[in-house]
């Protein structure tokens, strides 16, 4: 099975969502720095630096490392920078299917399908960055009717 990256403009999702919750830590360190004494001045600036350079330097390298394949069996997905994993999903498991966008995945045409099973520890899985006419067109092939059934 041939495995290949998702679309690359999931770099630009991840490192606005890691920007917005950056943002998130840094407000209520720099509103609590003042009130807190133990906590320096310079943590908010800390939280900030470091936020601005994971969030510039990590998607980049998760996107690296996010890939799969399709083959009439079914899909397999790997994907872990530090701790990294390979799931294959034959097609006959494949309970269900959703292909989903939210505000940021919109913008950038992307999209994560979601495959459902059933009793399994991986009951839900996900593969992010994927163009959206190409995360639908990959659903719809999943669950065509008697392709690679094991029945």
């Amino acid at each position: 099975m041939q495995l290949s990256h998702v679309d690359s403009a999931i770099i630009g999702v991840w490192r606005w969502q890691a920007a917005i919750a950056t943002l998130l830590i840094a407000v209520p360190a720099f509103a609590l720095s003042p009130a807190i004494p133990f906590l320096s001045p310079l943590a908010p600036v800390v939280v900030i630096i470091g936020g601005i350079l994971l969030a510039w330097w990590w998607p980049s390298i998760s996107y690296r490392h996010l890939r799969f394949g399709v083959d009439e069996t079914g899909i397999a997905i790997e994907s872990g920078v530090i701790w990294r994993s390979r799931i294959a999903l034959p097609r006959v498991r494949i309970q269900h299917t959703d292909v989903s966008q939210g505000p940021l995945e919109r913008r950038y045409g992307v999209g994560t399908l979601k495959m459902y099973t059933a009793g399994s520890r991986h009951t839900k899985i996900e593969l992010p960055g994927l163009r959206h006419e190409d995360a639908i067109a990959l659903r719809d092939a999943l669950l065509a009717e008697g392709a690679g059934s094991g029945v």
